[in-house]
């Protein structure tokens, strides 16, 4: 069966890619997109490949739409790099939504970050269950592991939060930069001492938002 892009989609994934496809019923919506460029760039070399190698689907949860848990199945294509100097024969091309391997999306992942932080993981993933989304509390917690902080020395404004990681067992606390309200910093615990070591080397701080115990 062919399938022809009569509408664009665009706006719900990313200008270089189309919806061919989609299923829905009472619970789950699957959604079917695949690339609109036939080439792609050898991530070693750099130079521009049309030699299609081979082409699989890759199955990933990605943020719910109307409650419903949301799967994009997309057709991800591989490349033979024609370039005879260069030692990649085969590569795959890139996901702008999500990176090698993963299972959700990255908007998906933030979303979970986001309510995690503000809940403990237990509450966290049947919060999210209503919205659509299925994650137990390990994987939540993976999330947090796997979370790579871009600490700035020099910023002026924080906000500052306790985080629940597991509720009456595990906490944190967030450092956000108030000036666009990235995180910074997680650290281990919610006392007093960690937080005096961490403002040591934030020696420009001129404003301190808190929402925690004194």
């Amino acid at each position: 069966m062919k399938y022809h892009e009569t509408q664009d989609y665009s706006f719900l994934i990313d200008q270089n890619h189309f919806i061919y496809d989609h299923r829905e019923d009472q619970k789950t919506l699957h959604i079917y997109i695949k690339s609109k460029p036939h080439s792609c760039k050898c991530p070693e070399c750099g130079k521009e490949s049309n030699i299609l190698h081979a082409t699989y689907q890759r199955t990933m949860q990605d943020t719910p739409i109307h409650c419903k848990q949301t799967f994009l199945h997309t057709n991800v294509y591989k490349y033979e790099c024609d370039n005879p100097n260069c030692n990649c024969k085969v590569f795959m091309e890139d996901l702008p939504f999500a990176k090698s391997s993963q299972v959700r999306t990255d908007s998906l992942n933030s979303l979970i970050l986001g309510v995690s932080m503000f809940l403990s993981n237990e509450g966290a993933s049947k919060v999210l269950s209503l919205l659509g989304v299925e994650i137990s509390n390990d994987s939540i917690q993976r999330l947090y592991e796997r979370i790579e902080f871009i600490d700035n020395p020099d910023v002026e404004a924080i906000g500052i939060d306790d985080v629940a990681i597991r509720k009456g067992q595990t906490y944190a606390t967030a450092i956000y930069d108030l000036k666009d309200h990235h995180l910074i910093a997680l650290l281990n615990g919610r006392d007093a001492e960690t937080l005096k070591e961490w403002l040591k080397g934030h020696k420009k701080l001129r404003l301190v938002a808190r929402d925690r115990a004194s």
